[in-house]
């Protein structure tokens, strides 16, 4: 750009690539790589398929890390309900937040399903009609069905975590930052944020001692760079990635969400005395290219 306007120009290809598209398939990926070589471009796959990433997880030494989770399916969906737990629908492919639904099936035979809160958005006795409800908003879209996790709470409020793992200059995974998100009151994700707040001020509400504070911190930062190094091994080439993860009523830990393309301005949103560090953020990534390059 020069003095506010945009000039087209032709530039010799680089010497590697940071994906920063939104995309599900490579082959933008792969025409590069005809062109640069293997192991030039890094996040080849953004848009994750959250079935294969269970997949992925679950057959590996992180499963007892992974909820339950089954495709979607109207009689997978009417057997699990016999449990009488809550369940979460979801679609399989990322939509920041939105269409995760909780359903439940009472002990008196009484049909819900929930949206974002835990305030009913339908209720029946009917469960053709509660199918037939479900049918509509999962539309022919690929969704998964999981087991319900019960986040932990600060002031009644359920909190998650946002971790960002990233490859630098000496092309090794390191935590670049953590944050917990709290949800507003009565929400039983954190979809809508409420606050921000660094992950080892929450850590140290969660834990009655300094001593749990810090042996969740490190059993997150040691769980947090194992899920990279899997995935990277197993998706592709990864500079980055963004995981959610959970802490339970019972204090065990779990992978919710990972994230292929980052949400980077949500750390703009921390205290300005807890922003330290943003820059790497973005600097990461570009040494990680640079480390490519390289190589």
């Amino acid at each position: 750009m020069e003095n506010k306007t945009w000039l087209k120009k032709i530039f010799r290809f680089p010497d590697a690539v940071y994906n920063r598209c939104y995309q599900k398939e490579t082959p933008m990926i792969q025409r590069l790589e005809t062109y640069l070589g293997p192991h030039k471009c890094f996040n080849r796959v953004t848009q994750i398929d959250k079935w294969q990433l269970y997949l992925e997880l679950r057959n590996s030494d992180l499963g007892q890390y992974v909820p339950e989770t089954s495709l979607y399916h109207p009689d997978q969906l009417r057997e699990l309900l016999k449990e009488e737990k809550p369940l979460i629908l979801k679609p399989c492919y990322g939509n920041q937040g939105k269409k995760v639904y909780m359903v439940e099936k009472t002990e008196h035979h009484l049909f819900k399903i929930y949206e974002d809160t835990f305030t009913p958005l339908y209720t029946s006795y009917n469960v053709n009609g509660f199918f037939k409800e479900i049918g509509q908003l999962v539309a022919n879209k690929k969704f998964l069905i999981q087991q319900m996790i019960f986040f932990a709470r600060v002031d009644d409020k359920v909190v998650d975590f946002r971790i960002l793992v990233q490859k630098e200059a000496t092309g090794c995974w390191k935590i670049t930052k953590g944050i917990s998100r709290i949800a507003p009151y009565h929400f039983y994700i954190t979809n809508r944020t409420e606050n921000i707040h660094e992950m080892d001020e929450v850590l140290e509400v969660l834990s009655r001692h300094s001593s749990d504070k810090e042996s969740l911190y490190q059993k997150i930062s040691l769980l947090s760079i194992r899920i990279a190094q899997l995935l990277d091994e197993r998706m592709g080439l990864l500079g980055e990635i963004g995981l959610d993860l959970a802490i339970d009523k019972d204090g065990d830990i779990w992978i919710i969400e990972v994230n292929g393309k980052p949400q980077k301005s949500i750390y703009r949103k921390l205290k300005r005395k807890q922003r330290g560090g943003i820059g790497s953020v973005y600097k990461f990534p570009l040494e990680y290219a640079y480390y490519l390059s390289q190589t």
